[in-house]
């Protein structure tokens, strides 16, 4: 008799031995310390331009389009996406607590244990809902009825979305989304761009309540053509009113919104920057622009949808959606340009387009209801609607706002966190929205972190100045906890609250290790204020704990040394943590160099990469069924924790938070690639590119919506520590105070191209390593760099001169070697306005 043994029969066999067998040769079946990756996966990982670099695409003619749902709205003025076809959707602008990008819940599969050990019988949007049934058009049609139309004269009439054109094709850019429209019976081609004015430093003009959608129509044919192109808007049920509005230059109506029992009142409008007329369509008031096109003949007509219903990050500047149209169209050339501009700077780069894609994705959650206002305060969900009060262990991954729009991150601790919320001890409480008492050990070192990185991306030392004495003691919190608990040891014991929601207790790697960080940053800031005591006391104390962390080190990983006397507290104990050595990718974004030994650091990612890394998590979770859904059958990820040497507890397991071990979250890997990348370790560098490139896939358009990282709800804020990973890869450092930038690129550092943001200003940096002198300059797009001094590594050159210019101005300099290359220091600081570059040789 033969008998055919497939995959699903031992999953099937290890899913129904899961209780009575030991859990490690589960772990140690399951995931294969050989990961056998596709050598042509890997080769696209650091070559742009490789057959499998695989940018955020979508196509009619693989199906492609329907659950990209990209951002295309204001800063902290609500949700509206724009799906690959062009069509609008969401509009989640009305106010009120939002619930998810859409709020749907989802069937669980069968045999699969709910939240909270089965309190939650469905998957909710906090757990996954819009990752297993990833929203479209069509599955959830949009409460505002918008669209638009092409009419060439004799031929028929072609809607903008996925139905009337035999070739639609999307590119993201973020923030701008191209999309193309091409039929054998139209003689006219478009070109859509779509975005909300997005300006890197300028908060203000990237916080408006519009949308652009930017159309270009060419004639494609040899003969001249008459076109009709519409554009329609209404709110169906809301009994608006309308109201014809004339601009500069521009042509529009005004759609007044009255209140509805909790819906707020406000206006929507419609305008056209040109000429138009007015129209009425089946689907509601609307704009038309007619042309003549001769043959080769283009046609800008950018329409603008702007909205108005009291969200304070707009409510004080505007009256009405009328007067946001105003704005926007009588300063279109400059908001267009500027949002262009940064675009084609973010992707003129020498990196890879899957890369530059994946770490600018999750930008977008800037531009939904993640984000708020509360007068002039800034504040934030977790995910869409879920986890209030800028939760400090969850937004102190995040690392693309910080350096993107500083202010909003500066307002965050200056107004919230010490001027509103800070305690006498110096606690900084973690959801003050919830519980103004509670701090989380993580979000406080978290805290004392974007402090310093607050003011390494500011202009001047004033930030830091005015908020040293709170800094201070929050760092001085951390401290005290250290001395009032079983010894004063440079780590943290006794009960500590952190991210995965529970109190863990003993000697934790993850919390220790961002401890030392916070006792360097705080030591560093301590000098910059001259306060050479507390300078003494951090540099003192994290001494002591970068000796004593050794103590967790087991050989190959770091472990939680647990309290004996807590012994059923939850917890990773000798387990296989994620978040391990968390405060070294801290170290590596602020510059604070290395926090304890980098062999034993390097051995611990080799683990988390042995030991948590899937290229397919189906089967794992087909065994460990409790947890939530962010990655699912035939998607790859890394296990937040796992015990391949044993370690946990039956009752450990029966903990409701347990079921977070057996998940993938995005926020987490972008951390521990970073740090991978930044190690400087060509393996090292591998695997941290194929973890981010995991999740890249994971999101692929085909599967799911490539802007929308899923964690307890959509766009979620721990995801945008993704650009950690872009400012590993250029080995980027930023003192703005100081005037001193650096770059050691680790991909490509022979001919290297990428952007970069500073204090008042953004460009391109480029360089290029020959045989016998390094080249590189530095230009500057945007704004102004106040510089002094230049970091770079020429790798194996030997150095002997410095020739630096600004423009036709040859600069007197300084050359010294540091311990990864060179500093250069100008004799005199010097500011790179919009249109220099300065251009350094290394002989």
């Amino acid at each position: 008799m033969k008998i055919t043994i497939t995959c699903l029969t031992i999953v099937c066999l290890f899913a129904s031995l899961a209780s009575a067998v030991d859990p490690s040769s589960l772990y140690r079946t399951m995931i294969p310390a050989e990961k056998q990756l596709d050598p042509a996966w890997v080769a696209s990982l650091t070559q742009r331009g490789h057959a499998l670099d695989a940018a955020i695409r979508g196509s009619k003619s693989d199906d492609t389009l329907k659950y990209i749902g990209m951002p295309v709205g204001g800063i902290a003025c609500g949700s509206v996406v724009m799906d690959g076809s062009g069509q609008l959707y969401v509009w989640d602008i009305f106010g009120g607590q939002p619930k998810g990008l859409i709020n749907q819940d989802v069937k669980l599969p069968d045999g699969y244990i709910g939240f909270k050990n089965g309190l939650r019988k469905t998957i909710r949007v906090h757990d996954g809902a819009n990752f297993m049934n990833p929203p479209t058009v069509e599955k959830f049609p949009p409460p505002v009825k918008s669209g638009f139309s092409l009419r060439v004269a004799g031929g028929s009439e072609f809607a903008i979305g996925p139905d009337d054109w035999e070739t639609i094709e999307f590119v993201g850019q973020w923030p701008i989304g191209k999309v193309s429209y091409e039929d054998s019976k139209s003689p006219v081609r478009i070109q859509l761009e779509a975005y909300s004015p997005f300006i890197p430093l300028n908060v203000e003009d990237s916080k408006l309540p519009a949308t652009v959608m930017a159309y270009t129509l060419v004639n494609e044919s040899s003969q001249p053509v008459s076109i009709e192109f519409d554009g329609w808007l209404d709110l169906p049920g809301r009994n608006a009113s309308l109201q014809a509005e004339s601009y500069d230059q521009a042509t529009g109506f005004l759609l007044k919104v009255p209140s509805s029992g909790k819906k707020s009142g406000g206006s929507m409008g419609l305008t056209v920057v040109g000429d138009a007329k007015p129209i009425q369509k089946e689907s509601g008031n609307g704009l038309r622009v007619t042309a003549q096109l001769a043959p080769g003949e283009s046609k800008a007509i950018p329409f603008i949808i702007s909205w108005h219903f009291g969200h304070h990050a707009y409510a004080k500047k505007f009256g009405n959606a009328a007067a946001v149209s105003q704005y926007v169209s009588s300063n279109f050339t400059s908001l267009s340009s500027q949002t262009r501009l940064w675009a084609a700077t973010w992707n003129d780069t020498s990196l890879p387009q899957w890369f530059m894609d994946r770490a600018m994705a999750s930008a977008s959650t800037m531009q939904t209801a993640n984000l708020q206002f509360a007068g002039d305060r800034f504040w934030a969900w977790e995910g869409i609607g879920a986890g209030p009060g800028t939760c400090t262990h969850v937004w102190a991954y995040a690392q693309t706002m910080a350096r993107l729009f500083p202010s909003l991150e500066r307002n965050l601790r200056e107004v919230t966190d010490f001027g509103l919320y800070q305690l006498p001890d110096g606690g900084i409480p973690f959801r003050p929205s919830n519980n103004k008492t509670k701090v989380a050990i993580d979000g406080q070192c978290g805290t004392v972190l974007r402090s310093y990185r607050e003011h390494l991306m500011s202009a001047d030392d004033e930030f830091l100045n005015r908020n040293w004495p709170s800094i201070k003691k929050a760092v001085n919190y951390l401290i005290e906890f250290d001395k009032n608990d079983d010894a004063y040891d440079g780590l943290l014991d006794g009960e500590q609250h952190n991210t995965l929601d529970a109190e863990w207790y003993g000697k934790v790697h993850v919390l220790c290790s961002l401890y030392l960080a916070a006792l360097r940053a705080g030591e560093e800031m301590a000098i910059d204020c001259d306060d050479a005591d507390f300078q003494k006391l951090c540099r003192d104390t994290y001494e002591m704990g970068r000796k004593n962390i050794e103590k967790l080190y087991n050989g190959e990983y770091y472990i939680q040394i647990e309290d004996p006397k807590h012994p059923n507290a939850i917890g990773v104990g000798p387990g296989v943590y994620i978040d391990q050595v968390y405060g070294q990718f801290w170290a590596n974004q602020v510059g604070l160099g290395r926090l304890y030994r980098a062999e034993h650091i390097r051995s611990a990612l080799n683990a988390i990469w042995k030991y948590n890394y899937l290229t397919d998590v189906g089967p794992f979770r087909e065994v460990f069924k409790k947890g939530r859904f962010y990655a699912w059958k035939g998607d790859g990820g890394v296990l937040m924790c796992t015990w391949p040497n044993g370690g946990i507890t039956e009752v450990q397991r029966e903990f409701w938070t347990f079921g977070y071990f057996n998940e993938v979250m995005s926020g987490f890997e972008h951390q521990l690639a970073a740090h991978m990348i930044a190690e400087g370790d060509p393996e090292l560098l591998i695997k941290g590119l194929a973890i981010m490139r995991t999740i890249h896939d994971r999101y692929a358009a085909s599967k799911r919506n490539p802007y929308n990282e899923i964690e307890f709800s959509d766009f979620y804020a721990r995801a945008m520590a993704s650009y950690g990973s872009f400012l590993a890869a250029c080995g980027f450092e930023y003192d703005g105070p100081d005037g001193v930038i650096g770059f050691d690129p680790v991909i490509g550092p022979e001919n290297f191209r990428a952007p970069f943001t500073a204090a008042e200003g953004w460009g391109t940096y480029h360089q290029t390593i020959g045989n016998q002198s390094m080249k590189a300059e530095l230009g500057v797009n945007w704004g102004s760099v106040k510089l002094h001094a230049i970091n770079l590594n020429p790798r194996d050159l030997t150095i002997k001169q410095a020739t630096v210019t600004l423009g036709d101005k040859h600069m007197k300099t300084k050359l010294l070697k540091n311990q990864n290359g060179v500093t250069i220091t100008l004799a005199e600081p010097v500011s790179i306005t919009a249109g220099q570059g300065l251009a350094v040789e290394l002989r």
